[in-house]
């Protein structure tokens, strides 16, 4: 997907999950709002893409009383670790230079958030920003950097290209 496609889609897609139940709230003529009563909010799991996989995972968190945190957490690492997902984890495409680099970012309901970026090596990256956020001072962490707290927090060191990718690439340098 083209970045700005991307980023016109996410932002449309932002705004409607902030919009939407704001104009609930302000529209709220159900029977409940007016006897005072308290509508529960019903929890969802929305997806950019076409991850059902990820997204019935996280479901099936909230549905076991998990948290958002750990629905989000829990239905990333299905596509990280998918080696047939070729965009984010274990199998992504390598860069020109051949190597397998990884973002990810996560955010908690009080706007806590940790962040990594470029990233090498490591299969969930998920998990590292999440101990950015949780167990640091910091936002985002990034290459060489973001590498060495992953091992610092325990995880190991993964060769995430794989075969299938690996060809990909060598036949994308024969024409690039």
């Amino acid at each position: 997907m083209q970045r700005r496609k991307f980023l016109k889609n996410s932002t449309a897609a932002t705004a409607g999950l902030i919009s939407a139940p704001l104009l609930a709230a302000q529209n709220n003529t159900s029977p409940a709002s007016l006897t005072n009563e308290v509508t529960p909010i019903k929890p969802i799991v929305i997806c950019t893409w076409d991850f059902f996989n990820a997204s019935s995972k996280a479901w099936d968190v909230l549905k076991e009383g998990g948290s958002s945190l750990d629905a989000v957490t829990e239905g990333v690492m299905v596509e990280e670790n998918d080696v047939d997902n070729q965009t984010v984890g274990i199998g992504g495409r390598p860069d020109r230079d051949g190597n397998v680099t990884l973002d990810s970012c996560i955010m908690d309901k009080d706007g806590n958030c940790g962040a990594v970026l470029a990233m090498q090596n490591i299969a969930n990256p998920i998990l590292v920003a999440r101990k950015v956020m949780e167990e640091t001072p910091h936002v985002m962490l990034a290459g060489k950097g973001a590498e060495q707290f992953a091992y610092e927090m325990g995880f190991k060191k993964t060769n995430l290209l794989t075969e299938k990718s690996k060809q990909e690439w060598i036949e994308w340098k024969k024409t690039s």
